[in-house]
């Protein structure tokens, strides 16, 4: 489809918000028509406002100043530089603006687009402030022309005669011309556009004068300016024509002081560049009334690219001629000495007074669209809602317009063109180089939708042109370009933490997608290695509501590994569980964020719960991130308890409402949504979904597939505000070796313990690992410390009272604990012996691992497994019963 065509497709599918028809499509295509004729093609749209910012008062009034301090061979080398920074950045405006269809904002709207919202609104202030500072010194400049032409002493007025000239007269006239471009502005593009029109053509006669004139003017003497406090004796300069002589004295640099700006100092090469700099900085003009072309994805490249190449020649043509004709004592004397040498000195004097004033015009318009489009994206809150108050049919940014003009009529305060370029260079090229990373960013992420139609290779023409731009800033001024950058940093940070979600698009996801998958790919899960080893954990939830607590002690378990949320939909797959799917999924979610978490969300709809399961067991995670560790709580017909209270709770106290407004914080108003989205808890014993037998074949599964497993339970009213009153992480290992080798379940308990202790909340903890073997106490007792000092856990090894154990253990003084142990299924009566020894000894402790009791050989056995697991943890505090199926630790390198 053509972009026309894609561009009416949009506008009657998506703006008319209604079926799409034939008188639809006949009506969205009279009404587009009738909106391009009202708007500008690319010679008027966006050559002629980027030729005219070129050419503004660096052009007539500051060309010979810097061709008489470096020469011309390094005015080349600048010029240069220049425009090859310029060059690549219009290459990346082109390949972004060619890419996808440009609407009203100019950089602002590229970069927010390409970046999201926080890059290019930090970005688009940037830009907006820099061409302030342009205008300012645009209109200063035209001050200095008006001054030096017809102020007393002036160009061409008698001795005595002519406009005063003070420091607040200036200031009056600035106003005056600042006020003009308000009005224009006001009134709309359509006047802009004409208005430039006519400028340009009166600045290409006078460029036409004074390239003709260099050609015919005979030598003669050039007075010195009345401004210019360093007069010799003599009162004119020389103005050789051409001469050979001449130009190999103007060949070299010969750094002197700038009579403009008295008692700054001899000049150098940084300053000078500045300045140069500035006559090369209007290339975004054509860009920043995009939403006034017709086809902005054709006019931006082709008319920016016909600017630069009329403006380059136009600059190295005087840059040459002036080289050859006038002596450098003249260059750096008079930097108004291109009217004196014409043959027709005023058509200068008029083509100065446009160009620069036209540059203003255009710098004016095109940072208030910016501005505008800025408070209508909100991006700053409702501060800057009242700017987007517009005017007529056009709807001209009224209020944005009124505050640049403020803005900048504040800023001729400066009063001097030179001392306000640096600035002005640096905070431009800034946004400059935000252009070019933007374009970076999204050639390296290779997005498949980044389709620029410009053809030139926008990764590297922005990649030289980011370095480019950085490397020229701190070359102009260290120090401005540091507080530039610490200004941008300043308002992406804001940005981010209290800007809107935007619908855009966040290019961070593409590179965070782009990088994650290399290395995804890099992570070979035939190379994992237990020296390595860390939980990663798929814990199953049926409800949030009732498993907060879970959740929440889980995360604390992971130490950095893969954490998986899993669910099953028991359900039929049709297009209603497909959407009531992508509705869970919403929500889980906004659950994982206001919960604060750092778990992904995997929900599986199947017929079954068991096969839904197995389904996740065998394909959450991705590549080498795989769960190895299978977390359920513990089943029972009970009814659950509503843990989501506690979150609410700590979202109520968890900032002021200060805070709650600096951080935007929405996450009370997230919550109620998902309260509102998850399922009730079930109110039936007989509601539960899932048989004892399926609970069990979900371990035994997890077993199969080589899963760590652990249950658990009483985490209900888990609380870790108690861990200072209760302050020990308990371990109950029932076999320390099997068959020779250290017991798996033992070393996953002790492992996860440690990791737990290693969280910060869990710091004033101590671990206890307790021993229960009346036979070979000595030798358990010398292989847990042994474990517990190769794997360097601290913990401390204390031994059940073997007297008190085997009362727990004898039933009618016959069985005892090796013997009930070492069978193949203890008996219920071991487990309550179990239970009885753990709660008393384990009174004061926060948390308790044990061994998972035997899993059953046979389904039919799956009650008597769960009734087993039932009287182990029963009356404990909260507790997570283990089976240790691979190794996960060594103890030497």
């Amino acid at each position: 489809m053509e972009e026309r065509d894609h561009e009416l497709w949009e506008s009657v599918t998506m703006s008319e918000k209604q079926p799409l028809t034939g008188d639809a499509i006949i009506q969205a295509n009279l009404k587009r028509k009738r909106e391009d004729q009202k708007k500008l093609g690319m010679i008027s749209g966006v050559t002629i406002p980027c030729t005219l910012s070129l050419f503004n008062a660096f052009l007539f009034l500051r060309l010979g100043l810097v061709l008489g301090q470096v020469g011309f061979l390094v005015s080349m080398g600048m010029l240069l530089i220049a425009y090859v920074t310029i060059v690549t950045t219009v290459f990346a405006i082109s390949a972004i603006a060619t890419s996808a269809n440009v609407e009203k904002g100019g950089v602002y709207y590229l970069i927010s687009r390409s970046l999201g919202p926080e890059f290019g609104g930090a970005a688009g202030a940037i830009f907006y402030v820099a061409n302030l500072f342009g205008c300012a010194s645009y209109i200063i400049g035209v001050v200095e022309v008006v001054t030096d032409s017809i102020g007393v002493g002036g160009t061409f007025m008698k001795p005595g005669q002519g406009l005063p000239v003070s420091y607040w007269y200036e200031f009056l006239y600035g106003t005056i011309f600042l006020l003009f471009c308000l009005a224009i502005c006001i009134i709309g593009a359509k006047l802009f556009a004409r208005t430039s029109t006519v400028i340009v053509i009166i600045v290409f006669i006078a460029l036409g004068s004074s390239m003709f004139s260099f050609g015919f003017v005979e030598t003669k003497l050039v007075p010195w300016p009345r401004n210019n406090p360093f007069r010799e004796n003599s009162s004119t300069l020389l103005y050789t024509s051409w001469s050979w002589d001449t130009f190999q004295s103007n060949l070299q640099p010969n750094y002197t002081i700038d009579y403009s700006r008295v008692g700054k100092g001899i000049m150098n090469f940084q300053y000078v560049f500045a300045i140069l700099f500035n006559g090369c900085i209007g290339v975004m003009s054509g860009v920043n009334i995009s939403g006034n072309l017709k086809n902005p994805s054709k006019s931006i490249p082709e008319g920016t690219l016909l600017a630069l190449v009329i403006t380059f020649c136009t600059y190295t043509l005087l840059f040459t001629f002036s080289s050859f004709t006038c002596s450098r004592q003249l260059l750096v004397n008079n930097y108004y000495y291109l009217s004196y040498i014409n043959i027709a000195g005023p058509i200068i004097t008029v083509g100065v007074f446009v160009a620069t004033l036209s540059a203003a015009l255009t710098k004016l318009i095109g940072t208030s669209k910016v501005l505008h489009a800025i408070a209508d994206d909100r991006l700053f809150g409702n501060i800057l809602h009242p700017l987007t108050l517009t005017l007529g049919k056009a709807k001209e940014p009224f209020m944005a317009v009124l505050l640049s003009w403020l803005i900048a009529q504040l800023l001729l305060f400066m009063h001097r063109f030179n001392t306000i370029a640096p600035f002005t260079a640096t905070m431009t090229l800034l946004s400059y180089a935000s252009v070019n990373l933007s374009c970076f960013i999204l050639s390296m992420t290779s997005a498949p939708n980044f389709r620029p139609t410009f053809k030139v290779n926008p990764k590297v023409a922005s990649a030289i042109g980011f370095l480019s731009c950085l490397t020229m800033m701190f070359l102009i001024d260290a120090i401005y370009s540091a507080v530039a950058i610490a200004l941008l940093l300043i308002i992406i940070i804001y940005l981010l933490i209290r800007g809107p979600a935007k619908p855009w698009g966040e290019v961070s996801q593409a590179i965070i997608y782009h990088q994650v998958r290399k290395f995804l790919l890099r992570l070979d899960i035939r190379k994992s290695h237990v020296r390595f080893w860390r939980p990663e954990v798929l814990l199953l939830v049926s409800n949030p509501r009732s498993a907060y607590h879970l959740i929440e002690f889980t995360n604390d378990l992971k130490k950095g590994g893969l954490y998986v949320l899993g669910h099953v939909i028991p359900t039929a797959f049709n297009s209603a569980s497909a959407q009531y799917y992508s509705e869970q999924l919403q929500t889980w979610l906004n659950f994982v964020d206001v919960s604060n978490v750092k778990a992904f969300s995997e929900i599986t709809i199947c017929s079954s719960i068991r096969i839904g399961v197995q389904n996740l067991l065998a394909i959450a995670g991705l590549g080498g991130m795989k769960p190895n560790t299978l977390v359920l709580g513990f089943y029972s017909r009970d009814l659950p308890v509503n843990t989501l209270d506690t979150l609410h709770r700590r979202l109520l106290r968890k900032r002021s409402k200060v805070l709650q407004y600096i951080f935007r914080d929405n996450s009370l108003e997230k919550f109620a949504v998902v309260d509102g989205k998850l399922p009730s808890l079930r109110k039936d014993p007989q509601d539960q979904e899932l048989s004892a037998e399926e609970y069990v074949s979900l371990i035994q599964d997890g077993v199969t597939m080589g899963k760590n497993v652990c249950v658990m339970r009483h985490f209900e009213t888990f609380d870790k505000s108690v861990l200072k009153a209760r302050p020990f992480i308990d371990v109950w290992p029932l076999h320390i070796t099997r068959n020779g080798e250290l017991d798996n379940t033992c070393l996953l308990m002790l492992q996860l313990a440690c990791i737990l202790h290693m969280k910060n909340k869990w710091k004033a903890t101590s671990i206890r690992v307790f021993l229960i073997d009346a036979n070979n106490v000595r030798q358990n007792e010398q292989i847990i410390h042994q474990i517990l000092a190769d794997s360097r856990i601290e913990a401390s090894v204390h031994v059940v009272d073997p007297a008190y154990a085997n009362q727990c253990f004898t039933v009618e003084g016959q069985t005892t604990f090796m013997e009930s142990l070492g069978s193949q299924n203890p008996s219920t009566e071991f487990y309550t012996a179990m239970n009885s020894i753990t709660k008393q000894y384990s009174q004061d402790s926060s948390l308790i691992f044990t061994a998972l009791p035997t899993l059953p050989c046979d389904q039919s056995e799956a009650e008597d497994f769960v009734k087993s697991m039932d009287i182990l943890s029963g009356n404990t505090g909260p507790i997570v019963m283990v089976h240790g199926t691979t190794q996960v630790m060594m103890t030497s390198i």
